[in-house]
């Protein structure tokens, strides 16, 4: 009852001062004498609990249990994790360069083939007769034009009948290149070591110049592309350390990167890396996904901590130190500066340095300046 009583008195008085303060100046001299108020009260309160925490005679019973490692200087590495699509460097679709019936498909899909293998036929047989009579031409005229080369070098015979020569000589020769050309045309050979991947005609079927005919593919090196944020142009270099996993097939294995463009896409702000594979046993296979991660920093003397004790305040980041205060061990706030994060850890620029006792387990649990015990 005397606490209520108290109170009302209190409010009262407030209230009578507030109420004879009219003017403006005299309700900011109010103002005023009661922050000092609540300021003394704060501090006395403050006060209080110092002379608590050393008169309490059981807080080494309830210090708070924690871990702790000590840190030193190790190697720390960041790297930046992207996605891309392998390709084959060597992937070629030919295509048809004389209209013509299919005649005849030597190769079957999946077979391996040589570079110059005939792989389909196109019908030729006209061409083949005109190759047969170009040829006889040809060689009618090269005889000729030698016979009359050789006479006029001995100043036998005409001029005319010379340079008729050479002329001949010299347009059959063309056409029987040109018709040698065309007959080679319809047969689709192999233009690589490789494999046949996929073939789009049918013994009997009519195309056209230019119409897809068989693809051809090397499995034995194969490359992956990515695209990069523009940030890291000055990180990635060629030659960089990168590890590369394909989910798909259950592949990790660890290769340079061979290119990085020099150009930047206006249109997503990247820039193009290639890191070449090898593939001999062909088990990679164009356009599979790939997940790289490539090393864009390393420091062989960072101080590095876990990143989940990293805590953050309205002051900045901060981490708890167990540090010997007065023959106690207390828990100590300390600010950083934080640096890259890669997976569970972070390096730290500024803040601790090697030999400190960083609080790993119970960090969540302790208060600045309280008493710890380790375990």
């Amino acid at each position: 009852m005397k606490r209520f009583l108290i109170i009302a008195i209190s409010v009262l008085a407030v209230s009578c001062s507030t109420q004879e303060a009219s003017s403006l100046e005299e309700k900011r001299v109010l103002l005023g004498e009661k922050e000092s108020e609540v300021a003394a009260l704060q501090a006395e309160i403050e006060t209080l609990k110092e002379e608590i925490s050393e008169m309490d005679t059981t807080s080494n019973e309830v210090s708070t249990s924690i871990k702790v490692a000590e840190l030193k200087k190790q190697k720390f590495s960041h790297h930046v994790q992207l996605t891309g699509t392998v390709t084959s460097k060597e992937n070629i679709m030919i295509s048809a360069e004389a209209g013509g019936r299919i005649v005849s498909v030597p190769a079957e899909e999946g077979q391996k083939v040589s570079k110059g293998q005939i792989l389909v036929r196109i019908e030729n047989e006209a061409v083949g007769n005109q190759l047969a009579e170009a040829k006889t031409a040809f060689e009618l005229a090269e005889t000729t034009y030698k016979k009359r080369k050789n006479l006029w070098d001995q100043n036998i015979g005409s001029e005319i009948e010379y340079l008729q020569a050479k002329s001949n000589f010299e347009s059959t020769r063309s056409r029987y290149a040109q018709i040698q050309t065309q007959y080679n045309n319809t047969m689709i050979k192999a233009p690589i070591n490789g494999s046949v991947d996929v073939i789009q005609v049918n013994e009997g079927e009519f195309v056209s110049v230019g119409t897809p005919i068989v693809r051809v593919v090397d499995l034995a090196k194969v490359e992956i592309e990515a695209e990069l944020s523009e940030q890291y142009m000055t990180n990635v270099h060629k030659g960089d350390s990168v590890k590369v996993k394909i989910p798909a097939l259950g592949v990790e294995l660890t290769a340079p990167v061979t290119f990085v463009s020099q150009v930047i896409n206006p249109d997503n702000r990247s820039f193009k890396v290639k890191v070449n594979l090898d593939n001999k046993d062909g088990r990679i296979k164009p356009n599979v996904l790939a997940n790289l991660m490539i090393n864009d920093y390393t420091n062989d003397t960072a101080i590095v901590v876990p990143s989940k004790v990293i805590t953050k305040d309205l002051k900045g980041d901060f981490v708890y130190v167990a540090s010997n205060e007065g023959g106690e061990l207390k828990a100590i706030k300390k600010y950083i500066k934080k640096g890259r994060s890669s997976g569970p850890e972070t390096e730290i620029l500024s803040g601790l340095k090697e030999g400190d006792k960083i609080i790993t387990d119970g960090y969540n649990q302790v208060n600045n300046g309280e008493t710890v015990s380790v375990h």
